[in-house]
């Protein structure tokens, strides 16, 4: 949570110098999950209109209390600084460092795995599934990934890159192995008759 926020506000400042109240109020109303053109667009609508929406008090509060204390530690890290614009009220910017800590972010988020949570109890089938994979050392971490969303999905292990199981494979699962462009080395294959895989069931 504390790589997504610190990613949101350094992503909103940007090049140029922000009104601190304009960032906060955006990343409250879009979310710490938004993405960045929805976050600038909260910036700049907040700009023109200067209105932060009602909302529950203790959660500002508490919201407030999370976004300066991120604040702080990006300005006591250097990655931010605070300034002022031409009608003097508050703003930051980011310094060099913090340009580069955004790139690192950026970085980090786009090789960022799926989290999977496959509900296995609507899944069950009388076909077989066989899934075999031989996936490059080189991107391991996808592997392992892979691996461990077989297994969540309920299917056994034959051998590493060999998996069987009696379901139908959610289109989560299926968009998740495309988005990691993990297609060119998965096989997926549906056997109607069992012959000797009855043994393993």
């Amino acid at each position: 949570m504390k790589g997504e926020i610190a990613l949101k506000i350094l992503e909103a400042v940007g090049d140029t110098a922000i009104n601190i109240a304009d960032v906060f109020s955006a990343i409250i109303d879009s979310g710490y999950g938004a993405s960045y053109g929805k976050l600038n667009y909260g910036v700049s609508k907040r700009q023109s209109e200067r209105s932060v929406r009602n909302s529950n008090a203790k959660e500002k509060i508490d919201s407030k209390a999370r976004f300066n204390s991120m604040l702080y530690k990006l300005k006591r890290d250097n990655l931010i600084l605070k300034t002022d614009k031409k009608d003097n009220s508050p703003a930051i910017k980011l310094t060099p460092k913090g340009r580069r800590y955004l790139s690192i972010l950026r970085k980090r988020e786009k090789n960022k795995l799926p989290e999977f949570s496959y509900d296995n109890d609507k899944l069950v089938t009388d076909k077989f599934i066989i899934i075999i994979f031989d996936i490059p050392e080189k991107i391991r971490r996808k592997r392992n990934w892979l691996r461990s969303a077989l297994n969540n999905l309920g299917l056994k292990m034959i051998q590493k890159s060999v998996w069987v199981g009696k379901i139908k494979l959610p289109k989560t699962f299926l968009d998740d192995v495309k988005n990691l462009n993990l297609v060119d080395f998965v096989e997926i294959f549906e056997i109607t008759k069992t012959g000797s895989l009855k043994q393993i069931t």
